[in-house]
């Protein structure tokens, strides 16, 4: 018996996937070829930090760092659809790996007490999907993005532009911040009022936009 064609979403998915492992290894290998082989070590350490965490996108303002916080977003941009992409290429193939598949079955498990937690999801899918992945709230992230978005019936492409979108805005409101505390560091550190009014109002701005959507958007009250 000969194996079912493609779907249509699987096809544009492939075509996107492609596109963006496509475009990341041609601005790697670009920058290796400005910047020296040994520059390819900066970037993996980079890479792995703002995997880690996207707070060190503030990393950007240290002074002799090679990226700053825009190219440090990028980074952490392109490394959140890589991992979306893997995921949805093939989630069942990662949960039979020996470590990773430890590691994923927990995330799907998280992703399930996320929507346990935020039913509402189910009915905002994709836009729902997206300021999960915005937003810092414990469950979040490109990984239970992606999973909640296949556990609520989003298509592949449409899960991975829910998670590309919600990330983006979420990484260039980080380094839009660390870019204003770069520029204002030195007034902020002459006038401590100054500095403890911005991060009150930072911290403010986070909960009104945390208690809003926990509110109207993800609950289905």
């Amino acid at each position: 018996m000969e194996p079912a064609p493609p779907s249509d979403d699987l096809r544009r998915f492939r075509l996107t996937a492609l596109g963006i492992v496509g475009g990341s290894l041609v601005g790697l290998v670009l920058y290796v070829l400005l910047q020296g082989l040994e520059a390819a070590g900066e970037l993996a350490l980079a890479a792995t930090l703002v995997f880690l965490s996207k707070l060190a996108i503030f990393g950007g303002n240290i002074p002799q760092t090679r990226f700053n916080p825009w190219e440090l977003a990028l980074l952490a941009w392109m490394i959140d659809l890589w991992v979306s992409c893997a995921l949805l290429a093939g989630i069942a193939g990662f949960e039979r790996l020996p470590v990773a598949g430890a590691a994923l079955t927990e995330a799907r498990e998280r992703a399930d007490r996320t929507l346990q937690r935020y039913p509402g999801l189910r009915r905002l899918a994709f836009w729902g999907i997206a300021l999960l992945v915005f937003l810092p709230i414990p469950g979040s992230g490109a990984v239970t993005g992606t999973l909640v978005g296949r556990l609520v019936g989003l298509s592949r492409l449409a899960s991975l532009l829910a998670v590309a979108g919600g990330a983006g805005v979420a990484v260039l409101a980080y380094a839009a911040i660390a870019v204003f505390l770069g520029a204002q560091w030195e007034a902020l550190l002459r006038n401590p009022w100054v500095l403890l009014a911005s991060m009150a109002a930072l911290v403010l701005l986070l909960r009104l936009a945390w208690l809003r959507v926990h509110a109207e958007v993800l609950s289905d009250s």
